[in-house]
């Protein structure tokens, strides 16, 4: 079953919270928690059916307090922080820049030409057997948080932000 996953202008969807970055910080920081439902976990999938490429198509549109678009100089990542681990694991690439969501809006990211161009490849995390290469699928439990994370110089507003992954690349499961 698939789940919708979203923070849009102040709602969310119940698994999502929304954090503000630290634009000083000499680290990423999380801008978005994902926590699955008691009793359940999330998969998320590298490949969906739109598209050519491997990965996650994620839409967004990030402002500040100006309601300006954050600078394309922003980067992004997920991050999975399993239970009992004092630091979070990066699951996918970095994007190292924005650009292609400074450019486009919502609307136009979801469009078949320009799908390949939000996409976020998940990977396995640095430190596994097969740190770094491109995997089909990461899996957060209730019991976990997945995080994406931003390095930015401006903070975010989620005010007037929105994030959406798409709900085809995510599938709810009952907890084994």
């Amino acid at each position: 079953m698939s789940e919708d996953l979203f923070a849009s202008e102040g709602s969310t969807a119940e698994a999502v919270t929304v954090a503000q970055n630290a634009p000083a910080s000499p680290r990423p920081t999380p801008i978005l928690e994902i926590t699955p439902e008691r009793g359940q976990f999330l998969r998320f999938l590298n490949r969906v059916a739109q598209g050519e490429q491997d990965g996650m198509p994620v839409y967004m549109d990030l402002r500040d307090s100006n309601g300006d678009k954050l600078p394309t100089s922003t980067s992004l990542y997920f991050a999975v922080e399993p239970s009992g681990h004092e630091s979070a694991m990066k699951v996918s690439e970095v994007l190292k820049n924005i650009s292609q969501y400074v450019k486009l809006g919502i609307s136009e990211q979801r469009n078949v030409d320009n799908i390949d161009s939000v996409k976020i490849e998940l990977q396995a995390p640095e430190n596994a057997p097969n740190g770094g290469d491109s995997v089909p699928k990461v899996d957060v439990r209730d019991i976990d948080t997945l995080y994406l994370m931003c390095d930015s110089p401006a903070q975010i507003d989620w005010a007037q932000s929105e994030v959406y992954i798409e709900s085809n690349a995510v599938e709810q499961h009952g907890r084994r």
